[in-house]
């Protein structure tokens, strides 16, 4: 039986991940990761970008097509699959990504709100300076830590509280947490990070990161809890519960 042949189309954070585990995928992945500097623009800048890429696919020699981007800024909202199937993982950003889980990124948030996550991906495309990247934690309907979410373990009253003092925290960042992964020269960008956390007087943190989210993209296991599979003809939508995303008509 011919396996499914993927077009992944990815945040080059991933790259070095995404070549290990495209050995053993259970696709035939190909992959092409877009310029670092669309994080730093605006959200139509990604989503044009992304969906460039998307319409660039040859139809005749692809059968599906996966993003390995999460929301990241709303960028993969409004992207329309057109001749194949669009595949996007339900996730924030990349770290919740490379965590493994939305949970997993959302109990470190609730835990340290002033927290700068980097990963070997993060490091190795990092400024040329040494700079560290921008990284915004967005608060709202749809973004890294709701109101919802707030709300229900919290209650109503201290929502908006709550919601403005992590506002208030991550303009301070007081702890590094550096994401581990199998990738080459790993011992190399777990010191980086380290040297950061130094420079700036953080503290450090080694997180050990779990690829499943990643491979399982590769693999085209597809829960719905975990990704949005888009159909020809639809495009994505914004959502304002766990979700995230949804599909609708383009």
């Amino acid at each position: 039986m011919r396996r499914l042949r993927l077009h992944v189309i990815a945040c080059p954070v991933f790259q070095r991940e995404l070549e290990l585990l495209a050995r053993r995928a259970k696709t035939e992945p190909v992959l092409r990761h877009l310029d670092m500097g669309l994080h730093e623009g605006s959200a139509e800048g990604l989503r044009t970008a992304l969906q460039a890429a998307i319409d660039g696919v040859d139809a005749d020699q692809t059968d599906a097509v996966a993003i390995a981007y999460g929301l990241c800024n709303r960028g993969v909202v409004g992207l329309r699959a057109r001749e194949l199937p669009v595949v996007i993982p339900r996730a924030h950003d990349c770290i919740g990504m490379l965590l493994g889980s939305a949970r997993c990124y959302l109990a470190q948030l609730e835990a340290i709100p002033g927290t700068y996550f980097q990963s070997p991906g993060w490091l190795e495309h990092s400024p040329a300076n040494g700079e560290i990247r921008r990284q915004d934690i967005a608060f709202g309907p749809t973004a890294n830590v709701t109101r919802e979410q707030l709300a229900e373990k919290y209650g109503e009253d201290n929502a908006d509280y709550l919601l403005e003092q992590f506002k208030n925290f991550t303009r301070h960042y007081e702890r590094l947490a550096y994401i581990a992964t199998p990738v080459p020269e790993a011992e190399r960008w777990e010191a980086a990070a380290r040297e950061i956390a130094d420079r700036h007087g953080w503290e450090f943190e080694r997180l050990t990161g779990d690829l499943g989210w990643l491979q399982r993209l590769l693999d085209a296991d597809w829960t719905e809890q975990e990704f949005l599979v888009l159909k020809p003809g639809e495009r994505v939508g914004l959502r304002s519960d766990a979700g995230l995303i949804g599909a609708e008509p383009a």
